[in-house]
């Protein structure tokens, strides 16, 4: 065997030689200067399924703005009925109930994005996987619950209660009606109001 053979390896083309580190035998690899926040502080916080995440509250700088408290009075007083607004609720399996306020995204392990930062999550249990791992987002508008399909995998369907199955499409949202079923993939969530 002569000095140039690698014992079977494949080493890089003549004429080209990485840059490798004396001391550890190791490739040095050129790596791209990113960007760096002003703090790089890394934050994780627990999150339990079937609990909305709450992101923590960001430090607060050398600044405190304190802001005086209204004044109330009869003037400037709002007064809710207990029934002004229903409340919308989702049922898996007959048994988990998650209530619905505002955004909620929906799949196996969801993320809030940039178009909801502040939104819920709800991750929910699929053996089967054919729930993508962020499916769905759920909206109110006016009172009005919303779906709409995140380009999941195996879709997104309404199923008013006696009529036929409407797919919402990819990048669409479409009304979710009081009594409905909502099926993402396999898994068939009913959808309550009251």
């Amino acid at each position: 065997m002569s000095d140039t053979d690698d014992e079977g390896f494949i080493g890089l083309p003549p004429g080209m030689t990485a840059p490798v580190d004396s001391t550890s035998g190791t490739i040095k690899r050129d790596r791209p200067e990113r960007p760096r926040a002003g703090r790089d502080e890394i934050v994780f916080f627990p999150v339990v399924p079937g609990t909305p995440s709450i992101a923590p509250a960001p430090a607060a700088e050398d600044t405190v703005v304190e802001i005086p408290a209204p004044a109330v009075d009869d003037a400037t007083s709002i007064r809710v009925s207990r029934h002004s607004a229903p409340g919308w609720r989702l049922v898996i399996d007959g048994r988990e109930s998650v209530a619905v306020g505002g955004p909620l995204y929906l799949g196996r392990s969801p993320i809030a994005t940039a178009g909801h930062p502040q939104a819920s999550v709800f991750a929910v249990d699929d053996a089967a996987k054919s729930v993508s791992k962020t499916h769905a987002l759920l909206e109110l508008d006016g009172g009005v619950l919303w779906v709409s399909d995140l380009d999941s995998t195996n879709g997104v369907w309404v199923v008013p209660a006696g009529e036929d199955a409407r797919e919402v499409l990819p990048g669409t949202r479409a009304v979710v009606p009081a009594g409905a079923d909502l099926q993402l993939g396999d898994l068939v969530i009913q959808v309550e109001c009251g």
